[in-house]
């Protein structure tokens, strides 16, 4: 009976395969495909969103700040907001990039004036400076964007300009910008 067991098997296959024609023979095929395609697809892609599912969850439980963390937040939260000022010391090297940048984009800087502010108990303190520009509309605007790309702890107050003439391209600006340094 084994030896039939082939034969009877080829037999059957052959005579559904006649039955079904072409286009049946392609769509079992095609049915065959798409489960194969779900089992080594769907299943694990399955599995893994449900760990990392769970991940995210255990991930999400460990990082709920405890009651002492949730009373120190906004004394660290000012703290390294202090700290992302540069301090008094460190003056002469914003003034020196001031400088570099001024020179890198063409613009004539002429003698300024530059006024240390403090405020009693703060910790912040103020560097005003006022610039008189000599430059072409574009250079001034691209040393402003530049200078306040470069200096994140610099605010630019106002900038008044004016021409001789109307068909001058020169400018004579007055560039009032405010650094903000801290104590330390």
């Amino acid at each position: 009976m084994q030896n039939n067991f082939p034969k009877s098997l080829f037999w059957h296959t052959r005579r559904t395969v006649e039955r079904l024609g072409l286009s049946g023979v392609a769509g079992l095929c095609l049915l065959a495909f798409c489960a194969m395609f779900y089992a080594a697809n769907e299943v694990p892609l399955r599995n893994e969103v449900q760990a990392l599912q769970h991940e995210a969850v255990v991930l999400q439980a460990r990082s709920r700040p405890t009651p002492e963390q949730v009373r120190q937040q906004p004394n660290r939260q000012l703290e390294a907001f202090y700290e992302s000022f540069p301090a008094v010391k460190a003056a002469p090297d914003s003034l020196r990039l001031l400088n570099q940048t001024a020179l890198e984009q063409g613009v004539t800087l002429e003698q300024g004036e530059y006024h240390l502010v403090r405020n009693g108990s703060d910790k912040l303190v103020r560097y005003e400076i006022l610039l008189p520009v000599k430059a072409d509309y574009l250079h001034l605007r691209k040393f402003i964007s530049r200078l306040l790309a470069d200096m994140p702890h610099a605010t630019l107050d106002s900038v008044d300009f004016q021409r001789q003439k109307i068909s001058d391209t020169m400018l004579d600006a007055q560039v009032k910008l405010t650094l903000f340094l801290v104590e330390r």
